[in-house]
């Protein structure tokens, strides 16, 4: 039984090819060296430990920093421990995914929508006639007529 007979259909035996793509890989094909693959991934694992480790001593940080008053100062030592630990956060993400765009992208509109909700926030408390609706029903006559 030769080739011909066993299989009659033509899309069968007929092999697609992509030159171009062909090119591409042809370039990457390379043969695999073990030892430089276990090297490449400790170079992962010291760079990923760095990481946590920062990542450790910033939440580290911020525990210790609830148990103390710091004052006036409460409020930015939360901002800034806040904002370390998203940085951090953004760097790794940013390494995982090796494209800074998104990252990028996530945090601004992230920046956008806290500010958004903030002024929200804040707008509610200073308009007069929304108020708390909590309050207002605990105590009636401070309502406007």
């Amino acid at each position: 039984m030769n080739a011909e007979s066993r299989s009659q259909d033509p899309v069968l035996t007929t092999v697609l090819h992509d030159p171009v793509a062909d090119v591409v890989h042809a370039g990457q094909e390379q043969p695999h060296d073990h030892a430089s693959e276990v090297a490449h991934a400790w170079d992962h694992f010291r760079e990923n430990v760095k990481f946590f480790a920062c990542f450790l001593g910033v939440i580290l940080l911020t525990v210790l920093a609830f148990n103390i008053n710091f004052g006036s100062w409460n409020t930015p030592v939360t901002l800034v421990l806040a904002a370390l630990r998203s940085g951090l956060i953004a760097y790794f993400l940013a390494s995982l995914f090796k494209d800074f765009s998104f990252v990028f992208r996530t945090l601004i509109f992230t920046a956008i929508f806290l500010g958004g909700m903030i002024f929200l926030s804040l707008w509610d408390s200073q308009v007069r006639g929304i108020g708390n609706p909590i309050k207002d029903k605990a105590h009636p006559e401070t309502q406007n007529p």
